[in-house]
């Protein structure tokens, strides 16, 4: 009798060890989740606080000096904001756009990228055709040293349509299209396949023209709302902070 009392109550210890076990880890997991979804929560904050902060920053910036800030080390802040993550931000200078990631083309690559595509158009105009090589841009003058990006690579380039890639993110295409024309004796904008090609550019021109003043309406458009955006994003953050208990 004793022995059946004994091994009974063996088995019960063990069972209840295994739920203590089981419930031990469970709450482990659930533990793990939470403090992983606070620190998604915390990394999205600060992702969303350092973004507007800098973009901010760059719109001041272009009011009052009237251009974008060359790279984001032109805003003053020390240190500058980072992502959640530790990374930095990415900027293009041309557009004054703060971005997520610093992965594509630095600030200097998107200014290099403006030039080389106004020498391809220059070199366009005066010669009929596209260059041979972007390399052609710096040995006839059009550009003053050749065309490499900041960490010394080579941009792609067709020469078949005047369109180069930056071998980080191949979809940027900062080229205008240069004409390609013959050279005969008509004039700009008259008939013939001369007259057509810089009627192109004319049209081409307009169209960056246009695309530049919307820009500007939508920056200023921007820029008016930017204190409802401002008071709506820190709603958000301190709803995330209460979230967390903080």
């Amino acid at each position: 009798m004793r022995w059946i009392i004994l091994i009974s109550l063996t088995i019960s210890l063990s069972g209840c060890l295994a739920d203590v076990l089981v419930t031990t880890a469970t709450q482990g997991k659930l533990q793990a989740d939470q403090a992983s979804a606070a620190q998604n929560t915390l990394n999205r904050v600060k992702n969303d606080t350092g973004l507007m902060n800098l973009q901010r920053a760059v719109d001041t910036y272009r009011a009052e000096t009237g251009h974008y800030p060359e790279s984001l080390d032109r805003l003053g802040f020390n240190p500058l904001p980072k992502r959640g993550d530790g990374g930095n931000f990415g900027y293009n200078p041309v557009t004054g756009e703060v971005l997520e990631t610093d992965a594509g083309p630095s600030s200097a690559d998107y200014l290099l990228m403006e030039d080389i595509g106004a020498a391809i158009n220059a070199y366009g105009t005066a010669s009929g055709h596209y260059p041979i090589t972007l390399d052609t841009l710096a040995e006839t003058g059009y550009l003053p040293t050749l065309p490499r990006t900041e960490s010394g690579q080579e941009f792609a380039y067709n020469n078949q349509n005047g369109i180069f890639t930056h071998p980080l993110e191949g979809h940027v295409n900062a080229a205008r299209q240069a004409p390609p024309q013959n050279r005969g004796g008509a004039t700009a904008g008259g008939g013939g396949p001369l007259g057509e090609a810089m009627t192109g550019i004319a049209i081409q021109e307009e169209l960056n023209r246009n695309s530049n003043a919307g820009a500007s309406r939508a920056r200023g458009t921007g820029a008016t709302g930017i204190n409802r955006a401002t008071n709506t994003q820190n709603d958000q953050q301190q709803k995330a902070l209460e979230e967390l208990g903080f």
